[in-house]
C-alpha cells in the first residue's frame, strides 16, 4: 500500500473514538437544499444522484483562495494544476476528460468556447462571494446539454438575505503573496444585494519544477475580481434578479514542464465576464412557476512572449476570444400536491444558445443550439422518489441528439437509510476549434465531419445516518462508457478515434461526536481504461482520499485540519521525443488553518499549506507549492 494511503486510513478511523456522544443535537446536513440535481430546490435526502455541497462555512474554515482548492476533497473529483496560482488547472469527474464537465456560475455556462477543447480552466476562479458549490456527478446532458458528460459544478454566489453588513480582510504570506477583499450584502424590504471585490498578488514560484535542473525564475500572478448580485421582489409573485462576475488576471508562464523550461518574459492576460438576468413568476397559487434567464459569457485571453536570452522560442503574441449568449425559459408545474400521499412536479424548458470563437490564428466561427428538455419528479408516500427526463438538442453544426436520464431514491426513515440509483446518457458536441481550426505546418487540424462524443453511465449507492444524524456514511458504485472521443491524429487532424471507460467506488463518512468537533473522510477508487491502448487514462489516480477535522477550541477559536492523499498517476513527459508515458508518485499533503475572533468586529486567521513540506508533482515536470504560511485580519460591521 502506498504511503499516502497508510497515512489516510488510520485517520478515517478517528470517528470510532467518540460514539458515546450520540445524544447530542442533530446536524441535519441531509436537509441541505440543492438546485442543480433537478433545476429546482430539493433536499439532498430526496435526490437519487450523487451530489456534494460545499458551503461558505466550509470554504472559510479551510481558508482556500482558489475555487479549485476548495474542490480537492470532493469524492470522485481530481484537481490537477500545472504549477502555482494562475497556472492551468483542470478538473476530472469520475474519470471523464476535463472538457466533459460543465461549469455554471449562478446558472451561467462558464466553459470557454475559444478553448481548443471547450473546457473551463479553473486557474482564475477565486472563492469571492460564494455561498455554496454543488457538484453533481454522472452524465447530466438531459437537463444541461453538452459539456455535462462527467457532471456539473455549479457555483452559487451570495444573494443577500440577512441584515445588511460588510466584511474587509487583508492577508499576506509566502511567495510574496498578499490579498485584499471586501464585501457587503443584505436585504432592505423588497431589495437584496451582495457585492464583493478582491485583489490578489503573488510573486509565486517557478511553474517549471525548480528541482529539475535550472528552473529558478518565479512565475507571478495578479487577480482582480469584482462580483455583484442584485434582487428585487417587484410583486408578491414576481422576483427579478441580476448577477455579474468579472475578473482580470495576469499570469507569468514557462515554456514547458521539465529542465530548461524557464521563460522570464512569457505572460498571459485574461478578462472573464459572467452575467445573467433572471425573472421568476408564480401563477395560480404556485401551480405554475416560470423562470426566464438571459446569460452572457466572455473569455478574452492574450498570450505574449517577448524576446529573452533564456527561452529558445521566437517572440509571439496570440489572442483568443470566446463568447456565449443563452436564453433559457424554464416552467415548473406542480401537478399533484397531496401532502404525505403523493407529489408530482414537471419541469419543461427550452434553451437557445449561440457561441462564438476567434483568434489571431483562427477565423471567427460560431455555432447555435436549440434544445428542449423535460423532467418529471414523482414522490410517493414520502419514501419513493422517481425522476425521468428527456432532452433533444439541435446544434446547427452537428446532428440532432436525444438524451435521457432516470433516478430512483428509496427512503427508509425507520433506519435512517436511503437507497439510490441512476442511469443516464450524455453527449458533447465538438468545439469550434476542433471543427474549424485551419491547417497548420504540421498538417490538418479542424474536421467539420466530427461526431459528438457520447457517454452512458449508471450508479447505485446508499446513504445511512445514525444517532440523530451525527453519523453519516455512504457508498456509491459507478460506471461510465465513453464513445467517439475526439483526439488528434497527425494525418487527419481531430478525429473520433477513441473509446474509454471508467468505474469505481466513492465512499464517505462524517461524524460529529460533540458540538465542537466534526470529522469527515472520503475515499475514491477509480479504474479507467483507454480502449484503444488498453492503458489507464492520464492524470487520473486509481486511489484518492481525504480527511477533514473541524474543532472549536473554545467559543471564539476554530481549527481545521485537512489531509489529502492522491495515488500514483500516469502522465506524459514531453521533454523527450517522442513523448514518453511516465508514472507520477503518490503523495499526501497536510494543511492546517486557524481562526480567532477577538471581538464582534475583529478576527485574525492563519493557515499553513503543505505542512510537512511534501515534494510532489501534479503534472509531469511542473512544480507544486512547498510548505507555505499565510495570515491576516478580518473586520466585520
Amino acid at each position: 500500500m502506498s504511503s499516502p494511503l497508510r497515512l489516510l486510513l488510520p485517520l478515517l478511523g478517528l470517528p470510532a473514538v467518540a460514539l458515546a456522544a450520540q445524544d447530542q443535537a442533530s446536524t441535519k446536513r441531509l436537509d441541505t437544499l440543492t438546485v442543480t440535481a433537478s433545476r429546482v430546490p430539493v433536499p439532498l435526502r430526496r435526490i437519487g444522484s450523487s451530489v456534494t455541497v460545499i458551503t461558505a462555512e466550509d470554504i472559510a474554515a479551510r481558508q482556500v483562495v482558489s475555487l479549485a482548492d476548495a474542490l480537492r476533497s470532493v469524492p470522485g473529483l481530481d484537481v490537477v494544476r500545472a504549477g502555482g496560482l494562475g497556472q492551468q488547472t483542470s478538473v476530472f469527474l469520475r474519470g471523464a476528460n476535463s472538457n466533459q464537465t460543465l461549469v455554471l456560475i449562478d446558472g451561467v455556462e462558464a466553459n470557454d468556447p475559444s478553448n481548443p477543447g471547450g473546457l473551463f480552466d479553473f486557474a482564475n476562479l477565486t472563492v469571492d462571494n460564494i455561498e455554496r458549490i454543488e457538484i453533481l456527478r454522472g452524465p447530466q446532458s438531459t437537463l444541461y446539454g453538452g459539456d455535462a458528460i462527467g457532471g456539473v459544478i455549479n457555483i452559487i454566489t451570495q444573494s443577500g438575505q440577512a441584515k445588511p453588513g460588510a466584511d474587509f480582510s487583508a492577508e499576506g504570506g509566502s511567495f510574496g503573496s498578499w490579498r485584499l477583499t471586501g464585501n457587503s450584502s443584505g436585504r432592505l424590504d423588497r431589495f437584496r444585494y451582495s457585492v464583493a471585490a478582491s485583489h490578489l498578488r503573488s510573486r509565486g514560484f517557478s511553474a517549471a519544477n525548480r528541482r529539475l535542473d535550472d528552473n529558478s525564475e518565479d512565475d507571478g500572478y495578479l487577480n482582480t475580481t469584482v462580483s455583484a448580485r442584485l434582487g428585487w421582489r417587484a410583486l408578491d409573485n414576481l422576483d427579478l434578479d441580476g448577477v455579474v462576475r468579472y475578473n482580470r488576471t495576469q499570469t507569468e508562464l514557462d515554456d514547458c514542464g521539465g529542465p530548461h523550461c524557464d521563460d522570464p518574459n512569457e505572460r498571459s492576460y485574461a478578462d472573464q465576464v459572467f452575467g445573467r438576468l433572471q425573472g421568476k413568476l408564480d401563477l395560480f397559487d404556485g401551480f405554475w412557476n416560470q423562470q426566464l434567464r438571459l446569460s452572457y459569457t466572455l473569455h478574452d485571453r492574450n498570450n505574449q512572449d517577448d524576446p529573452d536570452p533564456i527561452s529558445p522560442f521566437p517572440p509571439a503574441t496570440n489572442h483568443f476570444k470566446g463568447e456565449k449568449y443563452k436564453v433559457d425559459w424554464q416552467n415548473t408545474f406542480r401537478l399533484i400536491d397531496m401532502e404525505a400521499l403523493a407529489n408530482d412536479s414537471l419541469v419543461i424548458g427550452i434553451t437557445d444558445e449561440r457561441e462564438t470563437a476567434s483568434g489571431d490564428t483562427t477565423p471567427h466561427r460560431s455555432a447555435s443550439t436549440l434544445a428542449y428538455y423535460a423532467e418529471n419528479r414523482l414522490t410517493w408516500l414520502e419514501r419513493f422518489i422517481t425522476t425521468v427526463g428527456v432532452r433533444q438538442d439541435d446544434p446547427n453544426h452537428t446532428g440532432d441528439k436525444v438524451t435521457w436520464r432516470a433516478t430512483q431514491a428509496i427512503l427508509i426513515p425507520e433506519t435512517g437509510t436511503k437507497l439510490r440509483g441512476s442511469y443516464g446518457k450524455g453527449f458533447k458536441a465538438p468545439s469550434l476549434f476542433q471543427l474549424f481550426a485551419p491547417a497548420s505546418s504540421f498538417g490538418p487540424l479542424g474536421n467539420p465531419n466530427l461526431k459528438p462524443e457520447t457517454s452512458r453511465g449508471f450508479e447505485v449507492g446508499f446513504d445511512q445516518s445514525f444517532w440523530d444524524e451525527r453519523v453519516l456514511l455512504g457508498a456509491t458504485y459507478f460506471r461510465n462508457d465513453f464513445r467517439n472521443l475526439i483526439d488528434f491524429d497527425f494525418s487527419e487532424g481531430f478525429s473520433n478515434i477513441d473509446d474509454a471507460e471508467s468505474e469505481g467506488v466513492e465512499t464517505y463518512l462524517e461524524f460529529q461526536p460533540f458540538d465542537f468537533l466534526t470529522l469527515r473522510g472520503n475515499y475514491t477508487y477509480t479504474r479507467t481504461e483507454d480502449e484503444t491502448t488498453n492503458k489507464r487514462l492520464l492524470r487520473r489516480p486509481s486511489h484518492k482520499g481525504s480527511v477533514d477535522a473541524d474543532l472549536e477550541v473554545w467559543e471564539n477559536a476554530h481549527l481545521h485540519l485537512n489531509v489529502l492523499a492522491v495515488g500514483s498517476r500516469d502522465d506524459m513527459d514531453f521533454n523527450v521525443f517522442p513523448a514518453e508515458r511516465v508514472n507520477l508518485a503518490s503523495y499526501a499533503v497536510v494543511n492546517l488553518a486557524a481562526r480567532y475572533r477577538v471581538n464582534r468586529n475583529l478576527e485574525v486567521f492563519g493557515r499553513v499549506d503543505n505542512l510537512l513540506d511534501k515534494r510532489y508533482q501534479e503534472v509531469s515536470g511542473f512544480g507544486a507549492s512547498s510548505v507555505a504560511g499565510y495570515g491576516g485580519v478580518q473586520l466585520s460591521f
